[in-house]
C-alpha cells in the first residue's frame, strides 16, 4: 500500500510544482530516448522500421513510424492543451487524455481516467502498438 504523505504536508507547493508543462517536457525527453532505443534494437518483422520524434512546438510533438509501405506508417502525437495532455494515433488505435497531479505520497504523477501512472507508463500506453505492433506491408 502507498504511504500518504504526512499531515503537514505542503501539498499546495508541491501541486504548484507539479505542472503539466513541465510533465509534458518529461513525457518527451522520455519519447526521445524511447525512439532511439526502438531504433537501435529493430525486431521482427518490422526491421525496415525506423522511428523519428517531431517536434512541432512547445504544445506538441509526435513520434512517427517510417516504413516501405505507406499501410505501415503512423504516427502518435502528444498535445498539451491547458491542464491536459492529448494522445492520439494516426494509423495506430491510441487515443487517451492525462491530467497531472499529485497522489496521496505527495508524488507528481499522470492520471489517465482512474489510474495513475509514471512518465514510462504514459510512454508504453502511447507507443507500445506504434513500436511492436504487427502489420502487414
Amino acid at each position: 500500500m502507498m504511504e500518504s504523505a504526512k499531515d503537514g504536508f505542503d501539498w499546495v507547493t508541491a501541486q504548484a510544482g507539479c505542472t503539466t508543462e513541465v510533465m509534458f517536457e518529461r513525457l518527451q525527453d522520455g519519447a526521445r530516448t524511447d525512439v532511439d532505443r526502438r531504433n537501435a534494437v529493430g525486431g521482427g518483422g518490422s526491421d525496415k522500421w525506423r522511428f523519428e520524434l517531431n517536434v512541432d512546438d512547445d504544445l506538441s510533438f509526435e513520434v512517427a513510424r517510417v516504413a516501405d509501405s505507406s499501410s505501415a506508417s503512423a504516427f502518435v502525437t502528444f498535445e498539451r492543451e491547458g491542464s491536459r495532455i492529448n494522445v492520439t494515433g494516426d494509423g495506430v488505435d491510441v487515443r487517451f487524455t492525462a491530467i497531472t497531479g499529485i497522489n496521496p505520497a505527495g508524488e507528481c504523477r499522470y492520471f489517465v481516467g482512474e489510474h495513475e501512472y509514471l512518465a514510462w507508463e504514459v510512454r508504453k500506453l502511447a507507443l507500445d502498438l506504434l513500436f511492436f505492433e504487427e502489420v502487414e506491408e
